[in-house]
């Protein structure tokens, strides 16, 4: 016999107790895990491959990868080969060739091609800084027989209390600093 649910029972999304986009319990398997990290070594974001029929949604691969240490150490190691792709597609994109078919330059496709390296390039210098992002040094200099000095003091000021003079025919306001006339 089918059990009815109540109203409060039942799911919002009308597919049973599942949550996921298409109705199935995602089950970790080593084949599915193995096809994820390849997919992520060629520098494919997971949310391109979690929305591949029959994969798993983003929520549940990141559980797997914080759960399954055996996963997230696939999973990380894959995400850096990705990374590495990314880089490569970089390179690979501004290698193109950028003439039309009139034989004259087409400044969509540069332009194009520039949003497509300057995105990757962003991206890469946000998640590997040290790798890809800029090099920024600092140099100081001085005088060698006067070192700099750096001194960090912390001087305590006195607080003055603010005097508020009062008159028996007129009172400041407090908000605007304007004297107001007394009502007798």
């Amino acid at each position: 016999m089918a059990s009815v649910l109540s109203g409060s029972d039942r799911p919002r999304n009308g597919r049973g107790h599942t949550r996921h986009r298409n109705g199935s319990t995602p089950v970790y398997s080593e084949e599915l895990a193995e096809v994820i990290c390849d997919r992520l070594a060629t520098g494919e974001s997971l949310y391109a491959i979690c929305k591949t029929p029959g994969m798993p949604g983003e929520k549940t691969v990141r559980g797997w990868a914080e759960t399954r240490p055996n996963f997230a150490t696939k999973y990380t190691r894959a995400r850096e080969f990705g990374y590495d792709s990314i880089a490569e597609q970089v390179m690979a994109i501004s290698d193109q060739e950028f003439t039309g078919p009139d034989g004259f330059v087409d400044n969509g496709k540069v332009q194009a091609a520039r949003l497509q390296t300057d995105s990757r390039r962003w991206f890469l210098s946000k998640l590997m800084p040290k790798r890809y992002g800029d090099k920024v040094t600092q140099e100081i200099t001085g005088d060698g027989d006067n070192p700099l000095i750096t001194r960090i003091e912390l001087v305590p000021i006195d607080v003055k209390p603010k005097v508020i003079e009062h008159d028996d025919m007129a009172t400041t306001s407090p908000r605007h600093g304007k004297r107001k006339a007394q009502k007798s």
